[in-house]
């Protein structure tokens, strides 16, 4: 794996901006996933075209973009215990805490941790080469 890899963003007035950006390790319990596909959706749209939109948590923070994503797991932290290497996954566009029992029933989008952030607007997304 390369050590450094192209990002893309959406700062808004009609511009994408490629940036050169690190290549992300994972911590014990995430994962690198190599992205196979990154589509842009209405919300890419908006944020190319107008500036993002949003205030507080839901505020766009200058993050690699793109929050549908799907690849390969390339590598794991010292505690992943459920994915391996070379699985194939798609994303949910929010990752939340992941014990709340809103999370823990499946309803990330209704976690309400500080830790709760959608790929593409509060942590980096699917627009380039690997994914944390």
């Amino acid at each position: 794996m390369a050590d450094t890899m192209l990002g893309a963003y959406l700062p808004g007035g009609r511009r994408v901006e490629l940036r050169d950006v690190p290549v992300p390790e994972p911590g014990p319990v995430q994962v690198i996933v190599e992205i196979r596909a990154s589509t842009i959706c209405g919300s890419d749209l908006r944020a190319i075209y107008r500036e993002h939109t949003g205030t507080g948590a839901e505020a766009y923070r200058d993050v690699i973009a793109g929050h549908e994503p799907a690849g390969v797991v390339v590598a794991t932290g010292t505690d992943c215990r459920r994915i391996t290497v070379g699985d194939r996954v798609a994303l949910y566009h929010i990752a939340g805490c992941g014990v709340c029992d809103d999370c823990r029933a499946g309803y990330m989008v209704a976690c309400t941790s500080r830790r709760r952030a959608a790929y593409g607007w509060q942590r980096d997304g699917g627009h380039a080469r690997y994914l944390l």
